[in-house]
């Protein structure tokens, strides 16, 4: 089953420093060859982690996806026109393209979403109706990470 995972648990494994390392880097492996990084994830990574970690960081994930360790989740014109959507939808919330393309690639391929940012994933649950199934839920995020 595919793991589309978010900006978040990326940022966390990458730096040692950070208060979900641990859990990040465990989920990450457990997700293993499963794990799809979106094309926009991707971009905002490389961003944050240039400007938060450092250069070797982001060219970590990058040499991560083009080995084949994690794969690439480029969006279909459908898929990005549902991310879109999504995001419209939502706008008050402030998604943007990053987000709202994990929501619409875990819709497409009926994946779970590894994401810290409960608060969106919950406020923007998927058009259709019901929740996001998401690889650690909120409670157990903090249940982790706090002990």
């Amino acid at each position: 089953m595919a793991v589309i995972v978010d900006t978040g648990p990326l940022l966390s494994a990458a730096h040692r420093r950070d208060e979900a390392y641990g859990l990040a880097v465990a989920l990450i492996d457990l997700a293993a060859r499963d794990l799809v990084v979106p094309d926009p994830v991707v971009v905002e990574c490389d961003y944050l982690l240039r400007e938060r970690v450092g250069p070797h960081a982001a060219r970590g994930l990058l040499d991560a996806l083009v080995s084949g360790a994690w794969r690439r989740g480029t969006l279909s014109p459908s898929v990005f026109a549902r991310a879109v959507a999504i995001d419209a939808r939502y706008a008050d919330l402030g998604l943007g393209i990053a987000d709202a393309s994990v929501m619409a690639l875990a819709e497409s391929t009926r994946g779970v979403i590894l994401t810290f940012d409960f608060a969106h994933f919950r406020a923007a649950p998927p058009l259709d109706g019901g929740t996001w199934d998401l690889l650690v839920s909120e409670a157990e995020f903090a249940r982790m990470v706090r002990t």
